[in-house]
């Protein structure tokens, strides 16, 4: 079964404000300042899976203030149209790149 894109969506945020070195507070911090009041425990309930869904506008000022562009999350999180992120063992998809 494929994973939510929710769940992706998410994790691709999570991915990208730990590389960034932002904690989950200064996210909630930077987002309230943005005009998106949130706190830091409503990031932590997304980003452990304990609140499932996540909204477009969550999305678009988490990506605003982390510098990122929310299109590029949302394609990095839906499943690739050609092989549905499950390309064949030993092989990669030409077109998303996924490999096994």
């Amino acid at each position: 079964m494929t994973e939510p894109i929710t769940a992706r969506v998410l994790r691709e945020l999570t991915a990208i404000r730990r590389q960034m070195k932002v904690s989950a507070q200064e996210l909630a911090d930077r987002m309230t300042a943005a005009g998106y009041p949130i706190k830091r425990s409503v990031i932590a309930n997304l980003e452990t899976g304990r609140r499932e869904e996540v909204s477009v506008g969550h999305l678009a000022i988490a990506a605003q203030v982390l510098g990122v562009d929310a299109a590029t999350i949302l394609r990095h999180a839906a499943p690739c149209p050609r092989c549905h992120n499950e390309p064949p063992a030993g092989f990669a998809c030409q077109t998303c790149g996924t490999a096994k």
